[in-house]
């Protein structure tokens, strides 16, 4: 008996040691500034609510929050940023559907696979997509695009955020559906500017950030990804409004964003930046903000955010395969 009582005492002593220090760590995440690192330039769709996420974060955990822009090849340049850092908390990665599924399957060689190398902390928003063509551009809606670039093949210009990014892949997919040829125009900055002078013709913009240009006169809008239309733009037809089998539910076109963890980080540290992060999106200000701009805010567990990640991941393997879309 004696000795199972100091065996006892010794377990009770070693749980004693480890216990309260790693409650410690935890207790006393965050102590310094929080990096955000997000794939994409300043004033695109995913910065702008980065930074309307970030700053409420910042409140929140009472550390600053810093954005952290890495754009380029889709997001993959920001995304292997983000897998390389120490999963301790401090460095979160800003993903959306294109850098987290379509990127990483685009690339032969992406050195980074997302269902391995991120752990999810909570989805954020759905967003639609628009498709918007330069003010000079002979076309107003869907079938006059079709029309034009049928009679005129090869002869329109499509900007996107790189090759393998959602909007270059999603006018890849809806151009074969269509049976038009576009030409892809990969930007590393924001292409809006050369879709509004008419450098460029078209361009595949979240409704964050078309919305403002469409309702200014700045650019026009074609059609909207998913099955219902944007209450802030009631007069732009839907992709399946055009046609049925388009763009089912925005599984091509639309997109998610959410923001994750390198894989390592302790479980007990994305659980309290998802409770931070969940009660944020779930505030009437920030609610309002996010269906004004023509998003569908969510705020979700950590585990829904990974499933849909995952699965996303797995899809678009398949469609840019069969698009025949890699870069080496």
């Amino acid at each position: 008996m004696k000795r199972r009582e100091l065996l006892t005492q010794a377990a009770a002593a070693a749980t004693g040691l480890a216990l309260p220090n790693a409650f410690a760590q935890t207790a006393s995440y965050p102590n310094r500034p929080i990096r955000l690192i997000v794939p994409f330039p300043a004033g695109v769709s995913p910065d702008v609510v980065a930074r309307l996420i970030g700053d409420k974060l910042s409140n929140a955990m009472g550390q600053p929050v810093l954005i952290d822009n890495r754009p380029g090849a889709g997001g993959m340049i920001g995304a292997l940023a983000a897998a390389a850092t120490p999963a301790d908390g401090y460095t979160l990665f800003y993903s959306v559907k294109a850098s987290h599924a379509i990127a990483p399957n685009v690339y032969r060689d992406p050195k980074y696979n997302p269902p391995r190398d991120f752990k999810a902390v909570s989805q954020l928003l759905l967003v639609p997509h628009v498709l918007t063509a330069t003010l000079k551009a002979p076309y107003n809606n869907m079938r006059e695009l079709v029309d034009y670039a049928k009679k005129n093949p090869g002869k329109i210009d499509f900007a996107s955020l790189g090759v393998g990014s959602q909007p270059h892949v999603a006018l890849e997919a809806w151009s074969q559906r269509l049976g038009i040829k576009l030409n892809h125009v990969p930007y590393k900055t924001n292409p809006s500017p050369d879709v509004m002078s008419g450098v460029i013709s078209l361009s595949v913009e979240a409704s964050t950030t078309a919305i403002p240009l469409i309702k200014t006169g700045k650019v026009k809008a074609l059609g909207i990804s998913g099955a219902q239309r944007i209450p802030s733009l009631p007069d732009v037809p839907t992709m399946t409004e055009f046609d049925a089998n388009l763009d089912v539910n925005g599984v091509i076109g639309s997109s998610w964003h959410g923001i994750f963890a390198p894989t390592g980080t302790p479980n007990d540290v994305i659980a309290k930046l998802n409770a931070e992060i969940v009660k944020i999106v779930k505030t009437p200000e920030i609610q309002a903000r996010m269906l004004d701009l023509g998003l569908t805010p969510t705020g979700t567990t950590s585990a829904a955010l990974d499933a849909v990640a995952n699965s996303d991941y797995a899809f678009w393997n398949k469609v840019v395969n069969d698009l025949n879309i890699k870069v080496d």
